[in-house]
C-alpha cells in the first residue's frame, strides 16, 4: 500500500473527515487532500502528527512494513530479545524495592517520596 493510500485507509478507519485531520495537523483541507491524492507529501512535522493521530509509527505510515503481521512480528521479536532484562533475577535490590513500593502504595506521592529517600541515601 502506498503512503497516500495508507493515509486514506487510516483516516477512513478512524471515521474522520479530511477537514478534521487537516485541522489536527494544522493545514488546510486542500493541502491534506493533496497528501491523500499523492500529489504532495507532508512535512516531517506533519508526518509525526499524523502518526500520533493514528497511533502508528512513522515507519508504518511510510510503508516500511508491508502489513500488520510484520509489525507485530517485529515487536514480538524485540520483546523476546529484551524479556530477560525484566526477569526478577536481573533486577537490582533497589529496583525490586521500587516495584514493591509501587505495588503497595497505589499513590504517586508515596512513590515520589520513596524515590527521593533512596536518592538521598546514595
Amino acid at each position: 500500500m502506498k503512503f497516500n493510500e495508507r493515509l486514506k485507509f487510516l483516516r477512513r478507519s478512524s471515521k474522520l473527515t479530511q477537514e478534521q485531520v487537516a485541522t489536527y495537523i494544522g493545514v488546510k483541507r486542500v493541502a491534506y487532500t493533496a497528501y491523500e491524492a499523492g500529489r504532495t507529501s507532508p512535512s516531517l512535522e506533519n508526518l509525526v502528527k499524523l502518526a500520533q493521530l493514528y497511533n502508528v509509527t512513522t515507519d508504518t505510515l511510510l510503508s516500511c512494513y508491508t502489513n500488520a503481521s510484520s509489525v507485530i512480528n517485529s515487536f514480538e521479536k524485540e520483546f523476546e530479545n529484551n524479556a530477560d532484562r525484566f526477569s526478577p533475577e536481573c533486577l537490582t535490590a533497589e529496583e525490586r524495592n521500587l516495584i514493591a513500593a509501587y505495588r503497595a502504595s497505589g499513590k504517586g506521592e508515596q512513590i515520589s517520596a520513596y524515590i527521593k529517600r533512596i536518592t538521598k541515601e546514595k
